[in-house]
């Protein structure tokens, strides 16, 4: 089996780094005060905001990690890695190499754990106005 390339402990890193570190753009303050007060716990807003995603993003960094090993198999097989291509791949990958079953879950879970909490913020935006 090969070893997970650095590729993919970078990039889901990059990602979560990317993610929280938007949460300290000045344009993303105002959106911030209006979601959730401007001191939810008596701390401040962009600290609390960056510290709760930071613990519910962080499952998805595990399946970043494990779809880039799918992502990776897939281009020493000589895959196409382009949207559809690499999708229909990941679906498949575990008849044809059992041993990234488990990163198959993985990137599976982590996908609908990930569109849940888009839904999750949607819904509780639209329900706050903003």
């Amino acid at each position: 089996m090969p070893e997970a390339s650095r590729a993919s402990y970078a990039l889901p890193a990059l990602v979560y780094v990317l993610f929280i570190g938007v949460t300290f753009f000045p344009d993303v303050q105002p959106v911030l005060v209006k979601a959730f007060g401007s001191g939810p716990f008596g701390l401040p807003v962009t600290l609390v905001v960056a510290l709760a995603q930071a613990v519910l993003l962080f499952p998805f960094v595990f399946a970043i990690h494990h779809f880039m090993r799918i992502a990776e198999q897939a281009a020493r097989d000589g895959h196409g890695i382009g949207k559809v291509g690499l999708l229909v791949y990941a679906m498949t990958v575990g008849q044809r190499h059992p041993r990234l079953r488990r990163s198959q879950v993985f990137s599976l879970m982590g996908l609908i754990y990930f569109v849940a909490l888009c839904g999750a913020w949607i819904v509780y935006a639209d329900a706050r106005g903003i």
